[in-house]
């Protein structure tokens, strides 16, 4: 196991040498350096968010059923797991940084919860920061009314920041619920 992990850590480092000096910045180390601004003014990367828990969702505001349904279900998560749920912080990535403003996201997210925590960036740093956690997106016609199609998932980062669970779009609530329960109840988490 030691001599695999040993081959794959050279051969990053490998491919890493070989990158231009303007290459994108990609997997972790976008969630460590690419800075988004959030909706309560400060300028932060996902690594920023260590300290505690964080179910983190991309989505958009002017989604017409899949991010509001999902904002809703993370105010019931933190209701229902009481104490632990306190703990916990949402944040709500925009890939609409256009429309979604820092200031827009503010008012949007405090309809749900006052504490949850909205990010904008430009599209290089929002592509790299949601490719990192493998999410996709894309925008669907122009203007006003234009939408995006996007990985619908919720993404737990452990307060030590480390990837810890993801819940698909499609998995029930109770199991979701329960799979945070068993994260959150772990010290540490």
């Amino acid at each position: 196991m030691r001599t695999l992990r040993a081959a794959v850590v050279a051969a990053a480092v490998l491919l890493a040498a070989c990158q231009p000096a303007d290459a994108p910045v990609m997997g972790q180390a976008a969630l460590e350096s690419v800075a988004l601004q959030s909706s309560d003014g400060r300028s932060l990367s996902i690594a920023a968010l260590r300290g505690q828990p964080t179910l983190l969702f991309f989505g958009f505001t002017h989604c017409p059923e899949v991010c509001p349904l999902s904002l809703h279900k993370a105010v019931q998560f933190k209701r229902r797991l009481g104490p632990l749920g306190e703990r916990l912080q949402v944040v709500f990535v925009t890939v609409d940084p256009a429309r979604d403003t820092p200031a827009h996201l503010h008012e949007y997210l405090a309809a749900f919860d006052p504490t949850f925590i909205g990010l904008s960036g430009d599209e290089a740093g929002t592509r790299a920061v949601a490719e990192s956690l493998g999410v996709t997106y894309r925008r669907v016609g122009e203007g006003d009314t234009a939408t995006f199609e996007h990985t619908a998932s919720w993404f737990l980062l452990g307060a030590d920041g480390a990837l810890q669970d993801v819940y698909g779009y499609a998995l029930d609530d109770r199991d979701i619920e329960t799979r945070l329960r068993a994260r959150l109840a772990v010290p540490g988490a």
